[in-house]
């Protein structure tokens, strides 16, 4: 075929070729489709993906065509959970605990059990039992670790032979909180400070104690421990039932 052969064949094409306004409305509609197409593509790359969980980052690697190697994709990250728990943690944590325990001064009175013995000294207005330790101001289990001056006489009252004792709090059952507590007590026997009558007791003894305000101004603004069974020297089975 000639050039003007051909020229002549072009022309006769382009007149039967309709002409009329441009398709506006339908270039936008498809414009809509192919942005509708890429989200899904995009979302369901990750159901198509494997995920892959490293260090707390979910990575999606998706299968590339011709053998391609896959790329992958980060989704998202999640926080740290810290190491797991492992058996070596908890004996380190036990350990610790015993530690902390081995720190106390030995028990002078490991064995004994019952209530302090008070020589006959105290004058009891109630009479023991686990129900009527509740109605006390203040309950604890702890150990002894100072005896002091008292911290409850005033200027002009004559009292008992008390001494402070500071206490480790092991245990609140009720009244208070804090991990040491000083509260009267009756001076142990064979101390300066007593009769010679006194409770036997001293730094390291391992106690149950509850008491009450000595002159009624709140449960540890002048605390003292009631004898006559309301402080003891500890053991599990009346610790739960002070619990």
């Amino acid at each position: 075929m000639t050039d003007r052969e051909t020229s002549v064949l072009l022309d006769e094409l382009a007149g039967r070729v309709p002409v009329g306004p441009p398709p506006t409305a339908q270039l936008l509609r498809a414009g809509r489709r192919a942005r509708r197409r890429r989200a899904a593509g995009a979302t369901l790359a990750v159901a198509a993906g494997v995920a892959v969980v490293v260090g707390g980052i979910v990575t999606v690697v998706d299968p590339a065509p011709d053998g391609a190697a896959p790329a992958p994709m980060v989704v998202a990250e999640e926080p740290g959970a810290g190491p797991p728990a492992t058996p070596e943690a908890g004996q380190e944590a036990e350990s610790a605990a015993g530690s902390a325990m081995s720190q106390l001064p030995q028990d002078p009175t490991a064995g004994r059990t019952g209530p302090l013995a008070d020589g006959g000294a105290a004058s009891c207005v109630a009479e023991y039992s686990p129900a009527a330790v509740e109605e006390r101001d203040f309950a604890f289990a702890g150990v002894v670790i100072e005896i002091g001056p008292t911290v409850t006489d005033r200027s002009g009252e004559p009292g008992p032979d008390l001494v402070g004792v500071t206490f480790t709090v092991q245990e609140w059952f009720s009244g208070g909180e804090g991990t040491t507590v000083t509260v009267d007590v009756p001076a142990p026997a064979g101390s300066s400070a007593g009769s010679g009558r006194g409770p036997v007791y001293g730094v390291g003894s391992r106690l149950l104690v509850s008491g009450e305000d000595r002159w009624g101004e709140g449960a540890l603004a002048d605390p003292i421990a009631w004898m006559c069974g309301f402080t003891r020297y500890y053991d599990k089975a009346t610790a739960a039932s002070w619990r």
